[in-house]
């Protein structure tokens, strides 16, 4: 989430998590909170470490990442259990 001062609203521990993305912007993936989902993105080749970037965030919908040469839409509610890294795009995918 975006604060007024520019800033992104951050988890506890400090850490942000994949429904925070903006388009364009590139992330690397921490961690993910829940064993179905963290199962359900490994194989998707998004487990600890990939590095995504976001396609598009749709509004009140899901985002649409990519990983490698693929695609692939996060509904917001599993966007919220990973938690990610953002970075600049020289450290893009």
């Amino acid at each position: 989430m975006k604060m007024r001062n520019g800033q992104r609203k951050k988890q506890q521990g400090g850490t942000q998590t994949l429904d925070t993305m903006r388009r364009g912007e590139h992330c690397r993936i921490l961690g993910i909170d829940d064993d179905r989902a963290r199962g359900q993105a490994i194989r998707f080749g998004m487990g600890e470490g990939a590095l995504l970037s976001c396609i598009t965030k749709v509004p009140a919908g899901p985002l649409v990442m990519r990983s490698g040469r693929q695609e692939i839409a996060i509904g917001r509610q599993l966007a919220q259990r990973i938690r990610i890294e953002h970075l600049d795009p020289q450290g893009s995918c």
